[in-house]
């Protein structure tokens, strides 16, 4: 097999947003181990490279990365010879993923295996980064530390009427929009001086209703 055998795409950019559309794919995209596979890939790199940041042996990624590709979440974009060995650069196909509706909606089938399955991969995915953090100290941990250099770690309740809980999702859209173009203008730019943040956050109406006295 030659590089001309192997489908790359040079100067690929990667889609806004590609839609999981079948349960197969999202159990594929939300293991935690792809998860960040994925995470490594926002820009061109090899299976060593990503090897070497996760501290795996390349063998035990390759299974992963297969199947990464299989389902249209990464693409090989370059290959080169290296000492007669084909080599190849992979990149995420689209930077966002979006779960489409029918696989969490409640009249489906798959839905409570894909609320499990995404919730779970996020989950895990996030407290392997936080306790990475903590352990490596990227999260500081002093008291006296600037929040935004600590852990924010909240759950919380907000009593609101239908208009305020629609102000606040809108608003805080409009906020992750905002910062998110910032967050590509850096990337883009290969900024040197920013630090990847992590967020999670779960906003939805509490099945716990609260009783009000007369």
């Amino acid at each position: 097999m030659t590089p001309d055998d192997l489908k790359t795409h040079i100067g690929f950019v990667p889609t806004d947003e590609i839609v999981v559309e079948d349960m197969e794919t999202l159990k594929v995209l939300a293991d935690p181990l792809r998860l960040r596979i994925r995470e490594l890939m926002r820009e061109p790199t090899t299976v060593k490279l990503v090897a070497q940041e996760l501290d795996l042996p390349p063998t035990k990624l390759y299974y992963h990365i297969n199947l990464l590709e299989k389902h249209g979440l990464i693409v090989v974009v370059d290959t080169r010879i290296v000492s007669g060995i084909i080599e190849k650069h992979y990149q995420i196909a689209a930077r966002s993923v979006r779960v489409a509706r029918h696989l969490l909606s409640p009249t489906s089938k798959d839905a409570a295996e894909g609320l499990a399955v995404t919730i779970n991969g996020l989950f895990e995915d996030t407290r392997a980064d936080l306790m990475k953090g903590l352990q490596t100290g990227a999260i500081v941990r002093d008291e006296d530390a600037e929040a935004h250099k600590g852990l924010s770690l909240n759950s919380f309740r907000l009593m609101l009427n239908d208009d305020e809980a629609k102000e606040f999702n809108h608003r805080l859209e409009k906020l992750l929009a905002e910062y998110r173009a910032r967050s590509d203008a850096h990337h883009e730019a290969k900024d040197r001086d920013t630090l990847m943040y992590k967020a999670f956050m779960v906003v939805f109406p509490s099945s716990r209703h609260q009783r009000h006295e007369e």
